[in-house]
């Protein structure tokens, strides 16, 4: 029989996986135009979820470890908040305490991913109702997520950026809408040529981004891994039964290699 902390861990190590295998696959597969539109909306929401149970799992192994093996009061874990940028840097600061050689660092385009989910948890997914009642104290999740495409977009190859406008432009051509205009996705008016590179780059910048989220998220692997290691030595010196799972078993993807991530178009556990 599992006791009730390595049960619970291990529904929670199953949550945090199922969400942001999720936001993986709708980020990867998310577009602007219309039947693609709402992935935003549920990879921002997924991502988010996924982040900041990840990070309280690893900030509750962290409390374990200094705290005789106790778990933190829900008073304490209140206190870790919701606000996933912060809730980095406090998991920053752990490799160097453990002595292990991986660092949390957040370049520009990952540190705007994370802030981009920040904002989203602590309110912007409410953005489209708050607007409706005149209540909007948030950004638009769109347009903060355009602005991560839109990095990505500019880290791809001249040639590729090139070839796209050109397409784009025998495309709209072809079409007779060279004049033509439409709302993008943030509700701004763009010409229809503008439109389809903005979606036939987003199509190829997608990859690149979720490349980013894993980068992000590598680190983890091996901050769980030593908490877990190192929890299981404590239990086993003290003759009590082991109450940690081996949380980062839940999370191999983190470890994809940067072609397979490229190439992935599905993201699931164990492939």
């Amino acid at each position: 029989m599992f006791t009730q902390n390595y049960r619970l861990l291990t529904q929670e190590g199953h949550l945090t996986m199922s969400s942001l295998l999720g936001g993986l696959n709708s980020i990867r597969n998310a577009n602007i135009d219309d039947t693609r539109r709402g992935l935003f909306y549920s990879g921002l929401f997924e991502l988010a979820t996924g982040f900041e149970r990840l990070m309280k799992i690893v900030l509750i192994l962290d409390h374990k470890l200094n705290n005789k093996l106790k778990n933190p009061t829900n008073k304490e874990l209140k206190a870790f908040g919701h606000n996933i940028k912060e809730l980095y840097e406090s998991c920053s600061e752990l490799p160097e305490n453990y002595g292990l050689r991986t660092r949390l660092k957040l370049c520009d385009k990952k540190s705007k991913i994370v802030s981009t989910l920040t904002e989203f948890a602590k309110g912007s997914r409410y953005y489209n109702l708050d607007v409706l009642t005149n209540h909007s104290k948030n950004e638009d999740p769109i347009s903060l997520w355009l602005s991560v495409i839109d990095d990505h977009i500019w880290s791809l190859r001249s040639d590729v950026r090139t070839k796209l406008q050109n397409d784009s432009i025998q495309v709209i051509d072809r079409s007779g809408m060279s004049g033509k205009w439409q709302q993008n996705v943030d509700g701004e008016w763009i010409t229809k040529m503008d439109f389809y590179y903005l979606m036939s780059a987003t199509e190829k910048a997608n990859p690149h981004i979720v490349w980013s989220i894993i980068e992000t998220l590598h680190p983890f692997h091996g901050v769980l891994r030593y908490q877990c290691n190192k929890l299981q030595e404590l239990y086993a010196a003290q003759d009590k039964e082991n109450e940690i799972p081996f949380m980062f078993e839940f999370f191999p993807f983190f470890l994809t290699p940067k072609n397979s991530a490229l190439r992935k178009k599905q993201w699931a556990w164990g492939k």
